[in-house]
């Protein structure tokens, strides 16, 4: 039974460290072998193990990548992360790289890129030689993609810009109702139409 009496901020009662202990591999139970019994000594190793900061749990991983949990859930089901350890209820540990590559996916959707773009650049660098050619190419579809939006947003701009400035005879042409409908999207209320 745990004993919580004499317990600091940033320690672990003994029955916290062995239940931890089954979910880290730490290399010292590994060398010491499967019959190695935990003992004092070892409680101590595991608050201090390298390995054992370095894991993060999926709350804080969120908070600290600035990343939903279902945005955590599409990111290791496309294979762009991994969780390193389970706990033995199951739940997901991560390691300390897994943030830095969480922030690298986030600058690479803000580019463009998609998740199946951000997997085989990821894929590329976790093998060690990234293909030059592979890379000019997705840039080049990254650059047609912002491309494509730049039109887009500049007629959309053509048409917003004379009503920004108070001229609201685009909003009387029936061809233009869209733009209506646009800044109702934008504002979030329904926009109304002035003589």
């Amino acid at each position: 039974m745990c004993q919580r009496k004499h317990w600091k901020p940033g320690t672990l009662v003994p029955c916290q460290a062995l239940f931890l202990s089954k979910a880290i591999e730490n290399p010292l139970t590994r060398s010491l072998g499967a019959g190695f019994r935990m003992g004092a000594n070892m409680i101590k190793t595991l608050t201090t193990a390298h390995d054992f900061k370095a894991l993060q749990t999926t709350s804080v991983l969120c908070k600290s990548a600035g990343v939903s949990r279902g945005q955590l859930r599409l990111y290791e089901d496309a294979g762009l992360i991994a969780p390193q350890s389970r706990t033995e209820a199951g739940y997901r540990q991560y390691g300390s790289d897994t943030l830095d590559r969480l922030k690298a996916i986030r600058h690479l959707k803000d580019l463009g890129f998609t998740l199946a773009e951000i997997a085989l650049l990821l894929s590329e660098r976790d093998q060690g030689a990234l293909d030059a050619s592979a890379i000019q190419r997705l840039a080049g579809a990254v650059v047609a993609k912002i491309d494509e939006r730049m039109a887009a947003l500049q007629v959309i701009r053509a048409y917003v810009a004379p009503v920004a400035l108070g001229d609201m005879r685009v909003l009387q042409d029936d061809d233009c109702s869209f733009v209506l409908t646009f800044l109702s999207a934008l504002s979030g209320g329904p926009a109304q139409k002035r003589a």
